[in-house]
């Protein structure tokens, strides 16, 4: 069954859906805004538009953030890569499996429609020449513009008072215009730990304004040498949260009081500030922490009272003299080229991906954003699943069970994740992949795998990187695969994995005995 599908966004997102698109045998045309491939990774971004910054480091390592159809260079060490970095890793990826004849850059999307044969309109135009419209013909669509496009800009108490400049992080390049100036962060994440921490350095003043205190893991935990996605393993992932939450409290406790750094014990005490740490988007970036330390950033939780001309003042009554606001504030989803139905929530989506309504007519790939592990991997078993159902190769469950399973796993995410109830897009990693995984049928988890204990040692102790759903299933590459998995060394020795599965053991068993909170049911 060959279908003719067009891709909307050649980011990450969308050039995964192009290439297992391509290898199902379908027909696929990407179209792309700007004059390059990459998405906010591209080199060129122009001042008003979306993008890295100049010293942009991944967050997480460059095993869990690359495609398992292309694990990184052989023998390389489990390291963050640099922007630069990751979008060479991105057009090596493109040019690997030829998906450059497929993408249309310079192109804007200016609607999709639903035909009365049940294909797709898609209407697009030159970017410089927008009165140039011209409409293509679809069999599926899928949206893959991405979730960090178009800036959310807050209201904030006063500020048609305030007479200084504000600014969004989505446009921060680099910290010098913020040069002997006195600015007020608003929010901390991913982006803004780097931001605020680069900003202090050079600022005559730096406040950070933050609502809660955001859970921090640092990007080499305890100082070790294993990156912190090392430990997105099954084994971690099977000690209940309620177990894990204590654990993890008792050890920041420890860590506050006990850390051999001043900033390894700044960062426990940032997280003993918030008892539910794992019900939280994990920030994966201590860089601030460092401004905390060495007095260059003050933090207030209280929240903003309002602003005055050229002052905040703060719900404890603290008052700062500012002259200059940095939003660190994310993003807001719009799809509105999107004519026939109205997206709101991508919780209401099953996988984050499918409308009810739409089926797999128009699909969204790119918003299932995990608390720990990368979005490309989310994105890379989205389009393997999307890839088959236009196939035929796989089905989508009947319509009762599907809303029941979006209403189920909404609900989990609503639960778990109740510290960032705003934060729609957000999955628990280890959960997303596991059922993917059995969706498509590409668990590593068979027979066959026993044959070999020391893979089946990694699968279980390593961190559950995208490389081990290649192992099997729908196009699989055992020996690339499992090269990958073999060369980078687990995080947990045998006495901490034997460690783990006691404290795993003990807790199911008072759950049993009703003495301790079970996880919700994914």
């Amino acid at each position: 069954m060959r279908k003719n599908v067009c891709v909307i966004g050649a980011g990450p997102s969308g050039l995964v859906a192009v290439k297992e698109l391509l290898d199902e045998g379908h027909s696929v045309t990407c179209f792309e805004r700007s004059t390059e491939i990459g998405g906010v990774f591209r080199s060129g971004v122009g001042a008003d538009e979306a993008g890295a910054y100049d010293s942009t480091m991944l967050t997480i390592s460059n095993y869990m953030m690359t495609f398992s159809s292309f694990p990184p260079p052989e023998n390389q060490e489990r390291r963050f890569w640099s922007a630069g970095e990751y979008r060479q890793y991105l057009l090596d990826f493109a040019e690997k499996f030829h998906l450059g004849p497929t993408v249309q850059v310079g192109t804007d999307v200016l609607s999709i429609s639903k035909n009365d044969d049940g294909g797709y309109t898609v209407e697009v135009a030159p970017t410089d020449a927008p009165e140039k419209r011209v409409a293509h013909q679809f069999d599926a669509v899928v949206v893959s513009t991405g979730t960090h496009r178009v800036p959310n800009y807050i209201e904030l108490p006063g500020q048609e008072d305030f007479a200084g400049e504000i600014v969004h992080s989505a446009h921060y390049r680099n910290a010098e215009p913020f040069r002997g100036k006195r600015v007020l962060c608003i929010g901390i994440g991913e982006t803004a730990a780097d931001v605020v921490n680069e900003i202090a350095q050079v600022a005559e003043s730096c406040t950070l304004s933050v609502r809660r205190y955001q859970p921090i893991v640092e990007r080499y935990p305890g100082g070790r040498e294993h990156t912190n996605d090392a430990y997105t393993s099954h084994l971690l992932h099977s000690v209940p949260l309620a177990a894990a939450g204590a654990f993890m409290r008792f050890g920041m406790r420890r860590t506050r009081s006990r850390g051999r750094t001043g900033a390894a014990r700044a960062v426990a005490a940032w997280n003993s500030k918030n008892r539910h740490f794992f019900h939280h988007f994990l920030t994966k970036n201590e860089a601030f922490i460092h401004r905390i330390v060495d007095g260059r950033l003050s933090v207030n939780a209280t929240g903003i009272e309002r602003l005055g001309k050229d002052y905040v003042l703060f719900k404890d009554g603290r008052r700062e003299e500012i002259d200059t606001i940095m939003l660190n504030t994310g993003y807001v989803e719009d799809f509105g080229i999107l004519k026939d139905s109205d997206i709101t929530d991508v919780r209401r989506l099953y996988k984050h991906m499918i409308h009810p309504d739409l089926g797999t007519g128009v699909v969204f790939i790119g918003w299932a954003r995990p608390a720990a592990g990368g979005v490309p991997a989310c994105s890379e078993m989205q389009s393997r699943y999307f890839a088959l159902l236009c196939s035929g190769k796989a089905k989508l469950p009947d319509p009762v069970r599907l809303r029941g399973l979006i209403e189920r796993q909404a609900s989990y995410e609503n639960e778990v994740f109740h510290g960032n109830p705003q934060l729609r897009t957000l999955v628990h990693y280890n959960h997303y992949m596991i059922d993917f995984a059995k969706v498509i049928g590409c668990s590593p988890w068979r027979p066959a795998v026993f044959l070999n204990p020391r893979l089946a040692y990694r699968l279980w102790v390593g961190s559950q990187m995208p490389h081990i759903y290649r192992l099997f299933g729908p196009h699989s590459d055992h020996r690339t695969a499992r090269k990958a998995i073999m060369g980078v060394p687990t995080a947990f020795g045998v006495p901490q994995a034997l460690t783990i599965l006691a404290v795993s053991g003990v807790s199911r068993v008072l759950i049993a005995m009703g003495l301790m909170k079970p996880d919700p049911k994914y």
